[in-house]
């Protein structure tokens, strides 16, 4: 459940905040780039890794370069919601730990910019504990109050039922199938559209 502090307006990114002890939710901040990007690092790396399901479709061969990421990610981060190339993350908490994370991003056409792409992680060691539906309901309860989003878009791989589980429980739906989209260190991966429509009642 969103909880927003006093005298806030839910639109106001910076003051939505959400909480299932011990875990909690809140946006990130510029000041917090790097240790979000040293948590998408450490998901990627556990990515297809001990019988669980692929989160990215990178080789475990390719290096993720925290520092080439950053000034990308400070850009996204700065850039309004009605521009092109936006983004907005949140970060999954326990205690002062950054244990999981959630973005949205808009396109790079202004004729898409009513519709945003969503990409999330959490470790593996903090998985199954209610950390994902609470990023997805307080990043869907943020994006339902922008006047200029409408749609949430989504893709989740054919060896991660859990994730799609997930995805379905809070009211995505299945667009279409893509067949041996990926093929990362050696297994096919296919690739399902998901999509929500945040303004439907």
């Amino acid at each position: 459940m969103a909880i927003v502090a006093p005298g806030a307006k839910r639109s106001e990114y910076s003051r939505v905040v959400a909480e299932a002890r011990p875990l909690t939710v809140r946006p990130l901040v510029v000041p917090e780039v790097d240790e979000y990007l040293r948590n998408m690092a450490a998901v990627e790396s556990e990515s297809g890794v001990g019988g669980s399901g692929h989160s990215h479709p990178y080789s475990r061969a390719d290096s993720f370069d925290v520092a080439e990421a950053r000034d990308r990610e400070v850009t996204r981060w700065s850039t309004a919601i009605d521009d092109v190339g936006w983004r907005r993350a949140w970060g999954l908490f326990d205690r002062a730990e950054l244990v999981g994370h959630l973005y949205l991003a808009g396109g790079a056409l202004r004729s898409e910019l009513h519709r945003a792409d969503m990409g999330m992680g959490i470790v593996a060691s903090r998985r199954r504990q209610g950390g994902g539906t609470l990023l997805l309901e307080t990043a869907i309860a943020w994006a339902s109050d922008q006047p200029t989003i409408d749609w949430i878009d989504l893709g989740v791989y054919s060896d991660n039922p859990g994730a799609r589980a997930l995805y379905e429980g809070v009211g995505f739906q299945v667009l279409g199938h893509t067949p041996d989209r990926f093929r990362v260190d050696g297994h096919s991966l296919n690739d399902t559209s998901m999509t929500m429509n945040v303004r439907a009642e």
